[in-house]
C-alpha cells in the first residue's frame, strides 16, 4: 500500500470489476422494433411491388401507403428512444 501517487490520508480505489466472460449483453428488442415500426410502411410498398405492377403510383392505395409514414416514424423513434434509455438504465443498474 506504499504508493508513492496516492495522496496521504486518503485510500486508493478499488480495481475495476473483472468483464464477464461468456455473457454477451442483450440488447432491448424495442430498438429493432421501433426502426422497423417506423419504415414498414416503406417496406411494404416495396415488398408489395414485386407483386403488383403499378404499386409505387400515388395514384393507387399502394403508391399511398408510404405516406403513412408521417405517422409511423415519430412513434417509432419514440419506441426507439424508450428502448434506448431502457437499456441504459438496465446498464447503470448491473454495475452497480
Amino acid at each position: 500500500m506504499s504508493d508513492e501517487t496516492a495522496l496521504p490520508g486518503f485510500p486508493t480505489a478499488p480495481p475495476p470489476p473483472p468483464p464477464p466472460r461468456g455473457q454477451k449483453k442483450r440488447r432491448s428488442p424495442l430498438v429493432l422494433g421501433g426502426m422497423i415500426f417506423g419504415i414498414s410502411p416503406l417496406l411494404f410498398s416495396l415488398v408489395a411491388s414485386i407483386f403488383v405492377d403499378d404499386a409505387l403510383n400515388e395514384s393507387t392505395a399502394l403508391g399511398s401507403t408510404p405516406l403513412l409514414m408521417f405517422l409511423t416514424l415519430p412513434i417509432g423513434f419514440v419506441i426507439v428512444m424508450v428502448g434506448l434509455t431502457t437499456g441504459a438504465r438496465d446498464m447503470g443498474n448491473q454495475n452497480r
